[in-house]
């Protein structure tokens, strides 16, 4: 072979070299660009996030104000209701959305009696024969001292497991712990979506408790279970108490809705001036409330950041009780 052949061969091999090296810097840098790209979508986001976090902190400060609505708590009020605040608003490149519910519209777990989560067992539909373990499991997981009820569990039970774990002796903080306590599925934890109308599904006990709670539920926002569970009431007692609530239509958040101006009107609706009736139903109830979820979500050209906060209402300010981000929208 010549001289001028292998002097090609060397140029192609050298060719194909910087070939493959400015091809690999290319991908490089469009990976990079494209990871920038959404990085700053996501950044754009995350502060609309932020931006809808504020809307719903405002919202509910301005209720606080107002000359009609200050005092009590429904699902009427613009803190829940505002579709030109909280649905599809744009902002610079994108759009936040928000969803605000009250959380003491559920039952104050920390703070339930052994008949109220019998009672709330029964309106969930729960095996009878689950009930006394759960009930009494629960109760001895909030319970600081080293003894157990008849049907409880204490850390001998947990320690048995696979793996093992210590019960926790004083009140939750997230509601995601009663999967912890012996009895309760991650079925009656989730509760069963509806089926046909020999499966009308049921809500589960992650829908009815909260951790954040001033210890008392907004009759005006309470759902029928919730109320059953609390208070005792039977259905026909609950059905009532939402026939008035809700108005003539039976849908919560319309027009027609006659929320309760006070724990007063409530009980006089329930029991008249029967003096037993206020006594044994006032300690639980309220018609205003002191903490709120907001779940916010921001997006960017189809990139979304979700923040679901709790926020505590009280003396004029908002102050974040939680706090979570987590990228997407679900």
């Amino acid at each position: 072979m010549n001289q001028r052949g292998v002097a090609l061969i060397l140029v192609l091999w050298v060719i194909m070299v910087l070939s493959l090296l400015i091809s690999g810097f290319a991908f490089t840098m469009h990976v990079e660009t494209q990871v920038a790209a959404f990085s700053r979508k996501e950044l754009k986001a995350e502060m609309l996030a932020r931006s809808g976090i504020e809307v719903a902190r405002m919202q509910l400060l301005l209720h606080d104000k107002s000359a009609t609505d200050a005092g009590f708590d429904a699902l009427t009020q613009a803190w829940v209701t505002n579709q030109d605040l909280y649905v599809d608003h744009e902002l610079g490149e994108g759009k936040f959305n928000v969803v605000v519910t009250d959380e003491e519209r559920k039952l104050p777990v920390n703070n339930l009696t052994a008949a109220q989560w019998h009672k709330l067992l029964e309106v969930l539909g729960a095996d009878p024969l689950d009930a006394d373990v759960i009930v009494d499991s629960t109760l001895d997981w909030i319970d600081a001292t080293d003894l157990h009820r008849l049907n409880g569990a204490d850390n001998t039970y947990y320690g048995s497991l696979v793996p093992p774990y210590k019960k926790k002796g004083g009140p939750m903080d997230r509601i995601e712990e009663l999967l912890l306590v012996r009895g309760i599925t991650r079925e009656l934890f989730a509760g069963t979506p509806a089926g046909d109308k020999d499966s009308p599904g049921h809500p589960g006990l992650k829908d009815m408790l909260t951790t954040f709670s001033a210890g008392q539920v907004n009759v005006n926002t309470a759902s029928s279970e919730v109320l059953q569970a609390l208070l005792g009431l039977d259905d026909t007692q609950a059905t009532l108490v939402l026939q008035h609530r809700d108005g003539q239509d039976g849908v919560s958040g319309t027009d027609d809705d006659l929320p309760f101006r006070s724990v007063d009107e409530f009980l006089g609706l329930l029991g008249g001036s029967d003096p037993k009736v206020t006594q044994q139903f006032r300690p639980f109830v309220n018609v205003s409330s002191q903490f709120f979820h907001v779940k916010s979500t921001g997006e960017v050209a189809g990139t979304k950041y979700t923040i679901d906060a709790v926020m505590r209402r009280q003396g004029g300010v908002c102050l974040v009780a939680s706090w979570r981000e987590r990228r997407g929208g679900q």
